[in-house]
């Protein structure tokens, strides 16, 4: 199946470094609002399958219902960092940015010093850590060194306050895979009552994901495995759409240049702060396209 290109960074700057001079060249704008359009409903129709099972016909694009209900979920999902400030040096910084600063240059979680060693970690001061210990607790701690300052930061909270409403979800519906009966979940299991089949509902879970299985198209007649268009995907899968979906709702609408280039800039903005989803857009390495996005938001 054929997917859109992503879209030239050298094109993004041409747009941004003429928005700077008050100019907005509506050609341009145009071919970068539909580029990003193409991507961004790939992005989504991609997500669409793993959110409701229907799989387009690389021929047709004509949905197909999968026969293996790898147990879809209704909500998107996906995170959104915010921004914060340090406390001490006032810099603008992403928690991931204390996280990788210490995957780059680990330090002593006690007194801050740079750490020796490759695989085993050691410190002037005595503490020792091999290196998978030492990722697992930065992962889980708290308050890690600014990478700008080195001194200590807090990971920054929702603003939102009040209660929470937990929503439970509905029992979904499972096959089993021995006599095909209606299975059910129980206790980290699944459970056959016809035939006595059971299985930790971990691994049935990632059994689903690897089963393969043949469609094919009901109106043009083509056949396809699902892992081979599941490959075929995979540069275009993420856990969080919503910005995607956003871009391909609005930018039809767009009518002047003026308005274009904020839809174009409000999808960059968004991008800019979920850190690994702007390379499914754009084209180049997660690192030079922050640097860019940065250089944008400087200038805001």
């Amino acid at each position: 199946m054929k997917w859109s290109p992503r879209v030239k960074p050298t094109k993004i700057r041409r747009l941004y470094r003429a928005a700077r001079l008050g100019l907005h060249d509506d050609d341009l704008l145009q071919t970068v609002g539909w580029e990003l359009y193409g991507r961004c409903a790939d992005i989504a129709a991609v997500a669409d399958v793993y959110r409701d099972g229907l799989v387009p016909c690389p021929q047709c694009s004509t949905k197909i219902k999968r026969q293996i209900d790898p147990l879809f979920h209704a909500s998107d999902g996906g995170t959104h960092e915010n921004w914060f400030h340090c406390p001490h040096c006032t810099q603008r910084l992403l928690w991931r940015d204390c996280r990788e600063s210490l995957r780059e240059s680990p330090r002593c979680l006690d007194c801050y010093a740079l750490l020796d060693g490759v695989e085993e970690l050691r410190c002037s001061c005595g503490k020792e850590w091999n290196r998978k210990a030492y990722r697992r607790s930065v992962r889980t701690r708290v308050r890690l060194p600014c990478p700008h300052c080195g001194l200590m930061v807090r990971k920054p909270t929702d603003e939102a306050t009040g209660q929470r409403v937990r929503h439970r979800r509905p029992q979904p519906e499972i096959e089993c895979p021995k006599c095909q009966a209606a299975a059910f979940h129980v206790r980290g299991n699944i459970e056959c009552s016809a035939c006595g089949y059971k299985r930790r509902w971990r691994d049935y879970r990632k059994s689903l994901k690897k089963r393969d299985e043949r469609l094919e198209c009901a109106n043009c007649g083509q056949k396809f495995r699902w892992q081979v268009w599941r490959k075929s995907a995979r540069s275009l899968r993420t856990g969080n759409p919503k910005p995607a979906r956003e871009f391909v709702e609005r930018w039809p609408k767009c009518r002047t240049p003026k308005a274009r280039m904020i839809q174009i800039d409000r999808l960059l903005q968004a991008l800019h702060g979920r850190g690994a989803l702007a390379p499914l857009f754009i084209v180049g390495d997660a690192r030079n396209i922050r640097e860019m996005l940065d250089e944008f938001a400087s200038q805001v």
